[in-house]
């Protein structure tokens, strides 16, 4: 019996801990922003999301519904399994990787969305660059990306969309 705490112990620390050292501690996106990232994607039926710190899939889930193909990334077991669940009817359309998104290859996405740690964000800026395609969208919540410019923002909701290629051109912004 004892054992049988411990591991449950161990794992809500775990499901705690690994994602605050890999790029922020978890937390939901709230509907109407998920609403607000995927407008402003403009995702289109088709094409490849990429969710870094995919968390419960909710957002996956949100992005299959609009015909899209979804890759989360998850390093809490926890939250993997989760999203891997919810994400099983679309099972054609939906993968779900457990590991760490700094050692994923981001080749072939259209968008690429992430709720992360300020420090994080700073962290993925260079990959992103150097492995997103011409035009790909790169949707942040609530974390700009340092010394690039954003196509798009929702300042209410605090959602930034970039574009690659376009990303650190002086051109005006498009509001929401």
């Amino acid at each position: 019996m004892g054992w049988i705490l411990a591991v449950l112990i161990g794992g809500g620390l775990l499901s705690v801990l690994l994602p605050a050292f890999a790029g922020g501690a978890w937390s939901p996106t709230k509907a109407a922003v998920m609403h607000s990232m995927l407008e402003l994607a403009r995702l289109q039926p088709g094409e490849t999301l990429w969710d870094l710190g995919a968390g419960d899939g909710r957002f996956l889930v949100a992005a299959l519904e609009r015909g899209a193909k979804v890759v989360g990334v998850e390093i809490d077991p926890v939250r993997w399994l989760i999203c891997r669940l919810r994400c099983r009817r679309f099972k054609d359309r939906a993968q779900v990787i457990r590991g760490n998104m700094f050692n994923m290859s981001l080749e072939g996405a259209d968008v690429v969305t992430f709720y992360l740690s300020q420090a994080a964000a700073d962290k993925l800026r260079d990959k992103l660059e150097r492995e997103l395609k011409e035009g790909a969208r790169v949707v942040s919540n609530r974390r700009p990306i340092p010394g690039w410019r954003p196509s798009r923002i929702d300042e209410e909701n605090q959602v930034f969309v970039y574009v690659i290629g376009e990303h650190q051109r002086e051109e005006g912004l498009e509001g929401v």
